[in-house]
């Protein structure tokens, strides 16, 4: 059976297509920017205009009925998809309706492939074809412009550099001369022998100073991420290893060992990092944790030379696992967090996150402990966005209490809002004055 010209183009467009996304499986374009925003805006008018040239058409009752019912389905699903998140509690945080928009614009696209290949026209079936990655790339690259999630098409795909299992054994063993020149990004699963929390494999940053006779002394800094999150993102959106081995070459290769912890044991679960009907993420941190750091990777503990850094829902675990445990470390960073732990609602908050005790939860805010406590040799950085005029504000209140109770202060506010491109700037701000904090000089 012959195939028409009509078809062979459309097959030759699905070709390519399918060509750029084995590509681009394949690690081809790892290094391709998503933080772009000329390209960004380029990939979302040619995605509005391969929609548009797959709608238009002359066609009466093409305009009047199958377009309208197109869009129709495709906002029901949308707002049928809003509500259930909202419902299940999957995404609690406000975010802008142009999320939604492109969704909907994605389930248009992939909804009105049939329709197009279904009747003549060779140039519609092409931007129908055409309009289903791009919108769908479209949509992904603006939620990366709010919140600068994947700062590169790799870190989107998970494409990550990172040593695990018995290639990071032998590389411990027989560091080779670029590990011991720039350090190394290990995969762990730490285990979580007290807590019994279930979590994800985490990371591990070991500077080149770990490959000498200073390791059981050097300082230890756990990294969180927030909700929704991933252990994967303080190295890649945060570039926290990057800007530690940066600070390694100016300092002798001494740097804190960097821990990233999956506290939430879920993209879209939220512990606050506190014992409840999520699990016990705080014991997993304050327990666990330290037993993984000075048992595998023999570092001694000493509370002056530990710290927690967080961003978002981490920042609000910063606060909470040093004013709750001085005694496990001494130093935090608190980037974005909220006031204390939080899941939006007060009900739910109190009742899955403390199960239903008052004295619970006010034993878990940070504004209560710096109340009723002394942390003469604690230090803390609060700081947010200067977008996020809301943290900013949370970030004066918790600096002006914790000043009171004798905490060593420092507030700013960096460049962005709510999102990676603040935390990334924020880290690299705060590490050289931490790192003195921390014992190095």
């Amino acid at each position: 059976m012959s195939l028409n010209r009509s078809t062979i183009c459309v097959l030759a467009v699905v070709a390519v297509l399918l060509a750029l996304i084995l590509g681009t499986g394949a690690g081809l374009f790892d290094g391709v920017s998503l933080l772009n925003p000329a390209a960004a805006t380029a990939i979302e008018l040619l995605a509005l205009a391969a929609l548009v040239g797959s709608w238009a058409r002359r066609d009466p009752r093409w305009l009047s009925r199958t377009l309208p019912l197109l869009w129709g389905f495709a906002l029901v699903l949308t707002v049928a998809t809003v509500v259930a998140l909202r419902v299940t509690a999957t995404i609690r945080d406000r975010y802008p309706p142009i999320f939604a928009l492109w969704f909907a614009l994605a389930v248009a696209a992939i909804a009105g492939v049939p329709l197009a290949l279904s009747r003549p026209g060779l140039a519609r079936r092409i931007a129908a074809v055409c309009a289903v990655p791009l919108t769908i790339a479209g949509g992904l690259l603006v939620v990366n412009q709010v919140y600068a999630v994947w700062p590169n098409v790799g870190d989107l795909l998970g494409h990550t550099h990172v040593l695990g299992g018995g290639e990071l054994d032998r590389t411990l063993r027989a560091p080779p001369p670029q590990v011991r020149e720039q350090g190394v990004l290990g995969w762990y699963d730490m285990p979580a022998t007290v807590s019994h929390f279930q979590h994800r494999p985490g990371y591990v940053y070991l500077p080149p100073a770990y490959f000498t006779a200073d390791r059981p002394n050097l300082p230890v800094v756990v990294v969180l991420a927030g909700v929704p999150g991933w252990t994967s993102q303080w190295p890649q959106a945060g570039d926290a290893v990057t800007t530690a081995a940066r600070y390694a070459a100016g300092h002798h290769g001494v740097a804190p060992v960097l821990v990233f912890v999956d506290q939430n044991g879920g993209t879209y679960r939220d512990t606050e990092c506190v014992d409840g009907t999520l699990g016990n993420a705080e014991t997993f941190l304050t327990v666990d944790i330290p037993a993984f750091v000075t048992g595998t990777l023999h570092i001694r503990h000493d509370p002056a030379t530990w710290a927690v850094v967080g961003f978002s829902e981490g920042g609000t675990c910063a606060a909470d696992l040093v004013l709750r445990h001085p005694d496990v470390f001494r130093h935090l960073v608190d980037l974005g967090g909220e006031a204390r732990p939080t899941l939006r609602d007060p009900s739910l908050t109190l009742h899955t996150l403390f199960d239903g005790s008052a004295a619970a939860e006010r034993a878990h805010d940070p504004v209560h402990l710096l109340a009723t406590r002394r942390y003469d040799q604690v230090s803390a950085w609060f700081a947010a966005g200067t977008d996020d005029p809301g943290g900013i504000a949370t970030a004066h209140q918790l600096a002006q209490a914790a000043a009171t109770a004798g905490v060593t202060c420092h507030e700013f506010t960096g460049d962005g809002g709510h999102n990676w491109q603040f935390a990334r700037t924020a880290f690299a701000q705060v590490l050289p004055q931490l790192g003195q904090d921390l014992g190095i000089h």
